[in-house]
């Protein structure tokens, strides 16, 4: 009884040592060397996508060695026990104690032997591997800002010198007669070509009466209407337009001496859009015309256009101008400022300058709570219903999303009937849809390939993707480099143009190319998934497969030296 107690005593201990032993092993295998990438391995799956994407079935795959517990498996399936009558524990044999054997690595002899100092000698080679890791860290978080920074802070260089790339028009619909000449038209023309600093504000184009008038009668409109549609289509950024009769009209008043008659806001006017590019209107077009007009002001009384119209008056009428009407010649006729569709809300500026920014954000973040998801999943379905389930998970998630982006904005009291009426809602759900859509395999499609190459590097995706998308969106691509007319191809701009003819009724001239370029980002990055998904499955596995046979040399060669001990 004694001996049988010592026995079960001593299986006992020694299986608790073989536990503990296989816990310790466990805890070295966490700890990682520097440079090794396996935690993010985890993070994403890898394992679980190498078993989805790849054709092995679960009888080639490696089995994991189960401990010796002092019991083996017979044939028929029981556990035969290998205690005999006396209560021995029999003996394993070698080639069981080879099984259960693992190999020691270096960083199991730190927690059996010794632990450093930081300092210490021995722990020199440590030190350098840790400095190195430390400066490559550094080099490429450096590299990686210093590029993100220059792409989108590039964006803004020289763009002063930029300023004249904007159109702007001049159009004149005052028109000339043989016995008066267009005195107004002929001043602001004037004004236009006769000063050089105006030049670098932008590249007006001078339209004559003759010219306004024909594409007006082409197009059944007045002249004022054809100026409106001009800026409506998105021909200039704004129009300096003189009134039709501009002249004639001021003559009126003056040689009948009205009291009525104001010349202020009575002769010309400029016309834009907010609704157009709601940033780049309210931070460019608007304050390059204030320059514009405070220009004028300054320029009018010197040109003389008062005494011209008091030429045109006899001295009878003269005199009852200056007696009776000193207002018609004191003030001088400026132009009136036509916001053709202004932005009213203050709350705009917050959609319109970051929405897509959060809605690219939002995409990230989905995939990345899918992740554990995704590996639950690929782990049970494989092949192309892995890929297909994959690709409709996340179409579902982005429809979600983009419901919960319209309804905040809604809740915030935007209006979303302006162009569309009560369909405006889903109009513009639709249109952040196709945006996350779009962007959303392609910032998966991107971190499949960082994490096969540098997995620390996963964050860039997304801050590259932002950073590409918002540096030609933000400002007029007119106003950027020649480099950021990448930017008509960007899913950001064109939702962006997309929001503004939903919410601001906008010209709708672009929308088939908008929503052509989403769809077309959507279409190819879900179409090269698979492919990527595919080779990234392949080259884990090939690692691991290595790995698997490096481990095993190197176990075979610590069995040589055991046994010739």
């Amino acid at each position: 009884m004694i001996r049988r107690l010592s026995n079960s005593a001593s299986s006992f201990f020694n299986s608790s040592n073989r536990t503990e032993e296989s816990l310790v092993e466990g805890i070295e295998d966490d700890i990682l060397d520097i440079g090794n990438s396996n935690y993010v391995e985890e993070m994403f799956g890898a394992k679980q996508l190498s078993h989805a994407m790849t054709s092995k079935t679960s009888d080639e795959e490696e089995q994991t060695p189960q401990l010796y517990t002092g019991q083996q498996e017979s044939s028929n399936g029981t556990h035969e026990s290998k205690v005999d009558l006396t209560g021995d524990s029999t003996t394993p044999t070698p080639t069981q104690q080879q099984a259960v054997q693992r190999r020691k690595s270096s960083i199991a002899s730190v927690f059996t032997n010794k632990k450093y100092s930081f300092w210490d000698k021995e722990f020199k080679s440590e030190r350098i591997k840790i400095g190195l890791q430390v400066l490559e860290n550094y080099v490429y978080l450096v590299l990686g800002f210093a590029a993100v920074l220059c792409i989108y802070t590039g964006s803004y260089y020289n763009r002063n010198s930029r300023f004249k790339n904007l159109k702007m028009a001049i159009m004149i619909g005052d028109r000339n007669s043989t016995q008066l000449p267009n005195i107004v038209g002929q001043t602001i023309e004037g004004y236009f070509t006769k000063v050089p600093a105006l030049q670098a504000l932008g590249n007006f184009d001078i339209w004559d009466y003759d010219r306004l008038s024909n594409l007006a009668t082409s197009h059944n409109n007045t002249l004022t209407e054809e100026v409106y549609r001009q800026i409506h289509h998105q021909k200039y950024w704004a129009a300096f337009y003189v009134y039709e009769n501009a002249t004639l009209n001021w003559y009126q008043a003056l040689a009948s001496g009205s009291r009525t008659f104001n010349p202020t806001n009575s002769l010309m006017e400029v016309v834009y859009e907010t609704g157009r590019d709601y940033n780049a209107v309210n931070n460019y077009i608007v304050t390059i015309v204030g320059q514009i007009l405070r220009g004028y002001y300054k320029f009018a009384p010197q040109s003389g256009l008062v005494a011209n119209m008091l030429k045109t008056l006899n001295s009878t009428q003269a005199n009852n101008v200056i007696n009776n009407a000193p207002q018609l010649i004191s003030t001088i006729p400026t132009f009136a400022i036509q916001d053709l569709h202004p932005v009213p809300n203050p709350v705009f500026s917050a959609t319109m300058q970051l929405a897509g920014v959060y809605l690219i954000v939002l995409t990230f973040f989905a995939f990345v709570f899918s992740i554990q998801i995704q590996m639950y999943i690929a782990s049970k379905v494989k092949g192309i219903k892995y890929v297909i389930f994959r690709m409709i998970s996340n179409q579902v998630a982005y429809f979600i999303i983009s419901l919960a982006f319209v309804v905040l904005n809604t809740a915030f009291g935007l209006p979303f009937n302006e162009t569309f009426g009560h369909s405006g809602f889903l109009v513009i759900w639709v249109f952040s849809y196709l945006l996350m859509s779009a962007i959303g395999s392609v910032i998966e499609f991107f971190v499949l390939i960082v994490f096969a190459l540098k997995p620390p590097m996963i964050g860039f995706v997304l801050l590259f993707t932002v950073v590409f998308n918002l540096a030609p969106t933000i400002s007029p691509i007119a106003l950027c480099p020649n480099f950021y007319r990448y930017g008509y191809a960007m899913p950001l701009k064109n939702f962006y143009d997309l929001l503004q003819v939903a919410y601001f009724n906008a010209w709708k001239g672009h929308m088939g190319r908008n929503i052509g370029v989403l769809f077309a980002w959507m279409v190819v990055s879900n179409a090269a998934l698979p492919f990527v998904m595919k080779w990234l499955a392949d080259k884990k596995a090939k690692e691991a497969e290595q790995q698997a046979k490096l481990e095993e040399s190197q176990d075979n060669k610590a069995n040589l030296v055991t046994e010739k001990k």
